[in-house]
């Protein structure tokens, strides 16, 4: 269980340790975790009384059960001031993720600020600044006073409409609002610049074109529909690579066929057949999905219900309006 960095044991969550319900600060999807703390002289013991999960340690435990945690999801931290074990895990109980951990959420613990275990050296303490070939740590008044010269220089040569900014956009469980409100404010605020690019995009528009010209907005379906839908239609998305546990735990459901007792129940006497399940890509290149839904027995070459849309470049959204009419028709 624990094999990783000369790890060969952790310490068992005691029955008393404080208990947080956490969200994932990485993506959109809003995974849920469980963060328990505790003195660092203390830990839990195997009997069912003596430990957080309420179980009989000392037995092999089933596959897939909660009662565990890897090594990526423990550290030592400060807490009012005194030395913690800290571990952050899924909660198997919330209805987005039911256990499951990306590799990003799942080192949340690990990654936490820590003198114990030295992750404060991946800590940003000062502005950096790209000299004599490589980022270099400098003052907020050097930084600040850069940003001003070259502002300056920028609108004294081509005018205020001359200034373009590349910015950082959006951040899962809140870091979008907590790492965009002081560029907010300088760019919009004070300096009030027109031309802007966030995130991946050539501006600060939507990732998926295609779809907003033909009046579909994106994000407009909640995650219960994935196990729902008869059809699933993905574009220009890498769901198992940026939304893992959306992808796995309500994509994966509805294309195996092991979410039909929902549909059932969700529709009554409507037809729910198997055929019926379906998912349409459209991108432009082999991705992360693609390979799982290999591994799924999912392509088109094993059960006609996997169909991929290679897009020359400009023609997505002809292509999009082709595929929604012959569906119609």
């Amino acid at each position: 269980m624990a094999y990783k960095r000369q790890i060969d044991r952790l310490p068992i969550v005691p029955k008393d340790a404080k208990e947080f319900n956490v969200t994932c600060h990485y993506c959109i999807v809003g995974c849920g975790y469980k963060a328990y703390t505790w003195p660092t002289n203390k830990q839990g013991g195997t009997a069912p009384d003596q430990n957080k999960f309420g179980v009989d340690l000392a037995k092999q435990q089933p596959a897939e059960t909660p009662a565990w945690y890897a090594p990526a999801m423990y550290n030592i931290v400060r807490q009012n001031g005194s030395d913690v074990h800290i571990v952050i895990k899924p909660d198997k109980d919330c209805v987005v993720n039911s256990g499951l951990g990306s590799v990003r959420g799942a080192r949340m613990a690990e990654m936490s600020y820590s003198q114990q275990r030295n992750t404060q050296l991946q800590r940003l303490t000062n502005p950096m600044v790209w000299r004599y070939g490589q980022m270099q740590p400098t003052s907020w008044d050097d930084a600040l006073d850069l940003v001003a010269r070259v502002t300056v220089a920028v609108i004294n040569d081509r005018g205020e409409d001359g200034l373009f900014v590349s910015a950082f956009d959006h951040g899962g469980a809140g870091g979008g609002y907590e790492n965009t409100w002081g560029t907010g404010k300088l760019y919009f605020g004070a300096m009030k610049v027109k031309n802007i690019r966030i995130h991946n995009r050539p501006a600060y528009n939507s990732e998926v074109h295609a779809t907003r010209d033909m009046g579909v907005g994106e994000l407009n379906n909640c995650y219960e529909d994935a196990e729902l839908a008869d059809t699933i239609v993905a574009v220009g998305t890498n769901a198992l690579e940026t939304q893992t546990n959306y992808f796995l735990n309500h994509w994966v459901p509805n294309l195996r066929g092991s979410s039909m007792d929902k549909k059932k129940a969700e529709f009554g006497s409507e037809p729910v057949a198997r055929r019926y399940r379906q998912c349409l890509r459209s991108r432009g290149r082999q991705r992360e999905c693609d390979a799982s839904c290999d591994q799924l027995g999912l392509r088109p070459c094993t059960i006609q219900r996997v169909a991929d849309l290679h897009c020359e470049q400009g023609l997505d959204r002809q292509s999009l309006h082709r595929s929604f009419d012959q569906k119609l028709r």
